[in-house]
């Protein structure tokens, strides 16, 4: 068996960097093809945003009044409009039905989101 120079090792260290970085651009080249012939399929036209600047104005706090929560009296009346709301949205066929009612209060952001990412999954 022969042993390699340390000029050998270097020119084997060498030319597998260059296949490496070659074989990443030709991979960054396909990739960059590939979203040229998609022509953004996949994505949302967004809006313009106005930047435009908003004048710094002084503004008084309004005065602070208390507000009493609203009281539903007829929670089958209100399931009923819920129910209602959300078989407009899914549409016709689906066998559901809202059986009850109930506020979430302090939920953690992760289980926000959780919810949203359900909510908007169907879009």
């Amino acid at each position: 068996m022969t042993s390699l120079s340390f000029v050998d090792t270097l020119l084997v260290a060498v030319v597998g960097i260059l296949v490496v970085f070659f074989g990443l651009t030709v991979l960054i080249m396909l990739i960059k093809m590939m979203g040229a012939l998609t022509g953004g399929m996949g994505k949302k036209k967004e809006k313009p945003v106005n930047t435009a600047p908003v004048p710094v104005e002084k503004i008084e706090p309004a005065p602070v009044t208390e507000v009493a929560a609203p009281v539903v009296q007829n929670n089958d009346e209100l399931i009923a409009v819920i129910t209602a709301a959300v078989a407009a949205m899914m549409g016709e066929g689906n066998g559901f039905t809202v059986r009850r009612v109930r506020r979430v209060n302090n939920t953690p952001a992760w289980a926000k989101a959780g919810r949203e990412e359900q909510i908007y999954s169907r879009f």
